[in-house]
């Protein structure tokens, strides 16, 4: 007797609803967690200013934050050091322009973004390194991105500050937060102990003064962020808060091309299987294999005619 094709169909319908239901549901369950990508590797954020100040005088100035994701890491955390430099100026030696160095060391929560334990700052003139809580987010936010306020790490306060956020939009292919820092003038000297935080000027005691507005460009899916853009003035004021002498001002941006390559960077270091086309492209030949399965399945048999 020939083997009718019924079971046959409806196996492969089993098959096709099988793919349907995992591009369905994978996108939501290996999806929802969205992490830090380890391959990203490392990162740099290089934001400028041609038309700063640095001592009241002109200078150019050159913020970068360079960060490289490193062993040990799991699925949960993973070591991090953040490199973190202001330069100012134009001298011929670069030493000459550095106005402030400092690398941080810790652990970070691949998920919040947080730092798993206080972080080590390291500063590059020499001082001896410092145990530093680094809380809330700095450049990575929780992911996915949420669409209220961040409270984001700044390391000259040493502390955080909400992040307001502003609005969604699309650069290099990838949905991206845009949310607003605003630090208002700020006594270092009255947060914690460092010798730069006060200077005596003709006598008088003078405390380091930092205020800041910052614009944070942020990888919805991943909470990486792609774009910094920032407005810094950092100066010495007395007891009453007036400023006496400019450290330096510089209303730096990331260049928009930068902007893109990295978002774009950020989507190429995520795995293959956190693709959402990947899955939907997987539910949409389920639904295919599925149909035809049920259509042979469903079809009426044809009688075999009798002899005689």
């Amino acid at each position: 007797m020939p083997a009718t094709p019924r079971p046959i169909a409806a196996l492969v319908a089993g098959s096709g609803v099988a793919l349907l239901v995992a591009g369905l549901l994978a996108p939501n369950v290996l999806l929802s967690n969205e992490r830090l990508p380890l391959g990203l590797g490392q990162a740099t954020w290089t934001i400028e200013d041609p038309d700063g100040t640095r001592d009241g005088k002109p200078a150019p100035v050159t913020r970068q934050l360079h960060m490289e994701i490193m062993e040990p890491a799991s699925d949960d955390v993973a070591a991090v050091r953040i490199g973190d430099t202001v330069r100012a100026g134009e001298a011929a030696g670069d030493f000459d322009n550095l106005l402030s160095a400092t690398t941080w060391s810790y652990e970070m929560d691949r998920i919040s973004g947080g730092a798993v334990g206080p972080a080590q700052a390291q500063v590059i003139f020499g001082m001896p390194a410092a145990e530093v809580p680094v809380d809330g987010a700095w450049l990575k936010f929780p992911s996915p991105a949420p669409e209220t306020d961040v409270d984001v790490f700044d390391p000259v306060l040493r502390d955080t500050a909400p992040a307001r956020f502003v609005d969604t939009q699309e650069i290099g292919g990838r949905t991206v937060n845009r949310y607003q820092q605003t630090i208002a003038p700020t006594n270092i000297a009255q947060r914690y102990a460092d010798p730069r935080n006060t200077l005596t000027i003709d006598g008088e005691r003078t405390f380091l003064t930092h205020a800041a507005e910052r614009e944070l460009l942020v990888d919805e899916q991943t909470g990486v962020v792609v774009g910094i853009n920032e407005r810094v003035d950092d100066y010495y004021a007395d007891a009453d808060g007036r400023g006496v002498r400019n450290i330096v001002t510089y209303d730096g941006q990331m260049d928009e091309a930068q902007i893109t390559e990295f978002a774009q960077r950020v989507a190429d270091a995520q795995p293959r299987w956190t693709n959402k086309v990947l899955w939907w492209s997987v539910a949409g030949a389920g639904a295919v294999i599925a149909l035809i399965g049920l259509i042979v399945a469903l079809r009426p048999m044809r009688r075999p005619a009798r002899r005689g």
